[in-house]
Parts: structure tokens; sequence; C-alpha cells
């Protein structure tokens, strides 16, 4: 490592991996990790949006943040330096073109800014930071994610948010508006000799339990730690595009006031993996809302026909040179009433659908009267298959007798056997010779022709 004071020693690794997913197989995820003058920065970005730019989005995420911690001034704090880096990194994703669709490119992104004093970090998204200490594991960041909504309001367990249907809706993300609301520990995690960071995409936290990171990341070596949970992603169906970035610290962090040790939670090796969520085809995450404190955007037309937007760069220097530099917090969080709305919507469509279902089901088990289509014969011709074919009924079946017409009403010669046929043949001879040109089956007309014969008709 570097002769930097303010870097800690560590052992740092990471895999990247499409996944066995044959539609993912354009790697969205992007990570990096790189000694700053401000400490060690891991960086794991998932893009999102498939043809609209994912890999494109993440790529350019990693890139800015990068460059802007690089040259924050020495004064700024890590903490301010990553922050100002992922709003910048927000502009210039929000910056990048659209798709023919309308369909905006879009990261996620958690980044860890390790020091003497502790470790910061900075998300937004449902990529994770875990923590292992002293034989436990932590869930360091909380996803903004509809399903995270969901269990805070005791909706649905916290088991049960890898496999429901809304696990792939995220509530932020980079590029989606051009303020994004950035999820920043208000202090450093103090760390210890030992303590291992593992930042990753949700490819592998779908897959894998915590307690199998704990496993995994506690007992082996960075680098192959990194890729037995990147194969263990894939052996359980690889549905997304899998990054796993390990960082083992090899000393302690400076005591200070500002440092917290964050609370593990001690998770056995028994753990049940998660099931594998439904996700089903398209992109790999769906923004439900608009990150909060979103500002509306331009056309397109008045950001240069969509070339990445250049805004100035957040000044990092103080007007103390000695200060660290002070940043405003970010507006008061609506994020609440936003995934409020969007449970109260889920709701009423659920409502709708299962009333439409209802309706179906009711409507294939009641009886259905069928449309019989009316059939007009030619004039002297029989109307009633029954009827032309009387003479073909076996001797078992007896017809039912012809009911007497109203008084008044014409009956046709064919219906009745009394009445003689328009050119006084026989009836059967008539008969055989309509349904014999018009073309019904011989053994329809056949017997009419030998009882005809019989009688001395002609044919």
């Amino acid at each position: 490592m570097a002769e930097n004071p303010n870097t800690p020693a560590v052992e740092i690794a990471f895999r990247t991996d499409p996944g066995r997913d044959p539609e993912k197989q354009v790697n969205e995820d992007a990570a990096f990790h790189e000694e700053t003058q401000h400490g060690l920065l891991a960086v794991v970005c998932d893009g999102m949006g498939g043809h609209a730019g994912g890999k494109e989005a993440s790529e350019l995420a990693t890139k800015t943040i990068r460059e802007i911690v690089l040259a924050a001034p020495a004064v700024t704090t890590p903490r301010d330096a990553l922050k100002v880096a992922i709003e910048e990194a927000n502009r210039r994703v929000w910056g990048m073109p659209t798709d023919e669709g309308g369909h905006r490119p879009g990261s996620t992104v958690v980044a860890i800014l390790a020091h003497a004093a502790g470790v910061e970090v900075a998300h937004v998204g449902d990529s994770r930071v875990y923590l292992l200490h002293a034989g436990a594991i932590t869930q360091v960041t909380k996803d903004h994610s509809m399903v995270q909504e969901m269990v805070d309001r005791n909706i649905i367990k916290a088991e049960d948010a890898a496999s429901h249907p809304d696990a792939n809706k995220i509530m932020r993300a980079l590029g989606i508006a051009k303020e994004v609301e950035v999820g920043l520990r208000p202090e450093p995690i103090a760390y210890t000799a030992g303590d291992v960071f593992v930042l990753c995409s949700d490819g592998l936290s779908d897959l894998v339990g915590a307690s199998e990171i704990l496993d995994l990341a506690g007992s082996r070596s960075a680098a192959q730690a990194a890729g037995q949970l990147v194969d263990l992603a894939n052996a359980r169906g690889g549905h997304d595009n899998i990054t796993a970035l390990l960082v083992r610290m090899k000393g302690s962090a400076t005591a200070t006031e500002q440092a917290t040790i964050v609370k593990t939670i001690a998770l056995t090796a028994h753990e049940p993996a998660p099931a594998p969520p439904d996700r089903g085809l398209g992109p790999r995450a769906t923004v439900l809302t608009e990150p909060l404190h979103a500002s509306s955007a331009p056309p397109l037309s008045a950001r240069g026909g969509g070339t990445a937007l250049q805004a100035p760069l957040p000044a990092l220097r103080d007007p103390a040179p000695a200060a660290a530099v002070p940043f405003a917090p970010p507006p008061p969080s609506t994020r609440g009433n936003a995934g409020r709305g969007a449970v109260i919507g889920g709701i009423v469509l659920a409502v709708i659908a299962l009333g439409v279902a209802g309706w179906f089901l009711y409507d294939q088990q009641r009886p259905h009267h069928l449309n019989v289509p009316l059939v007009i014969p030619e004039a002297g011709a029989p109307t009633s298959l029954n009827e032309e074919d009387a003479g073909n009924v076996a001797p078992e079946v007896t017809l039912a007798p012809v009911l007497a017409p109203p008084s008044g009403v014409k009956v046709p010669w064919w219906k009745d056997a009394d009445a003689a046929t328009p050119t006084g043949e026989p009836r059967d001879c008539v008969m055989a010779r309509w349904q014999k040109e018009h073309g019904r089956p011989a053994a329809s007309y056949e017997p009419l022709e030998a009882r005809c014969r019989a009688v001395g008709g002609k044919l």
C-alpha cells in the first residue's frame, strides 16, 4: 500500500460475473478500489436499464466517484468528499441520453472510504455493505427498495423480502432525477484488525444468505471468498449480474469521538439461503418512484441533445483553510409518503384484479346459450336433417309425432305425409332427387331411391 498515514492496511479483492441468465450476459455491474489522500475508496455500482444503457451508467458513476474523491482538497472531510462525489455521479448519469422508448439509464451505488479514524459508508439503491466483526455479521446499509418499505411498515416479514414479486422495485437510483438523496452514515464506523467489509450487488445478496457470507468471508482470504461467493450465487441460478468486493482490515481505527462500532448480529451457518426471486425478463430493476427531492428535468434538446451534463463541480474547499468543509444537510425526506402511495395503489390494483378474476370464473361456469345460424332452404327442399334422413333412422328409434299446425296455416308437402308432391311423383322419388342434387351423403338418399324404384317411380 502507499505510504499514506490516512490509508489503513487492508487485504482487498473483488470479483464480478454476468451470471447465468442468457438475457443478461452484458455485465452492467462495475466496481473498483483505489487509495486516495482521504483513505481507501471502494465502490460497487449496479447499472439498470438494459438496452437503455445500464452498463454505461454504472461505468460513468464509478469513473465520476473516483475522479471527484481524488480531486477533493485535503481539508475536505472523507464523509463530505464521498457525498459530493456520489451527487456529482448522479448528475452525470442524469445527463446521459434516453433510448428510443424514452427509458432512462440508471445505477445503484454502494461505497466505503476507509481512513485512519474509521470507515465512511454511502449508498443509493439496493446494493449492500455487510460488516463481519467478532464472528458476527450485520447489514450496514438499508435497501432503498419497495420491499424494505414494506418490512419497515410490518406489511411483510424480512425473510420474505427477497422472494416478493416487488423485490426488483427500488425507490432511489443514480440518474433517475437531477438530484438524489444519498444514504450516508452520520459518523464513520470504527474497525479492528480482522473486520471484513463486504460490498455487493443484489445479484449476490438475493441468492446468498448473510450467514453464508459470514462463513465464507470470515474464514478465507479475500480473493478466495469473493470467488466462492460469486460461484455460490451462480450455482443457485445466477439470475442477475453478480459482484462481490471484500476489504479485510489489518489494523484498528484510531479512537475518536466520532467513530462508532456497528452492532453486529450473530447468525448461524445453518441459516437458509434466500429463495431466488421470480423476476422474469427485462431490465433488472424498476424505479418505483422518482428519487427524493427530484427536480423536473429539462427536455433533451435543452441538454445538448442528450450529451452528458457538465454541471460545475461543487466547491469542496472551506474558506477557512484549516477547517473541515461543511455541507448543507439534504432537505427533509418525503420518501415515506411516496412509499405509502405506492402501497395503497398496489392494494387498489389487487382488489380490481380479484374482481376481474371472479367475474371470469363466474362467466366460465354459468350456462351459456349458443346462437344457432338460421339456414333458409331453397324452394321445395326439406329444412330438417331429421326429416330428410327419416328413412335412415334405425328401427329401434321412434320419431316424435308431427304436431298438427294451427288452423289456416299451410304445411309444406315434405312435412305432411298425406300431401301430394308438387310434381305428383312418389314422395321418396322427389326427396331422393333433391338430396342427391344438393350433395347429401349416399347413405341418406340411397334408401329413398330404393323405395322410389319399388313403387315404380323414376329417378
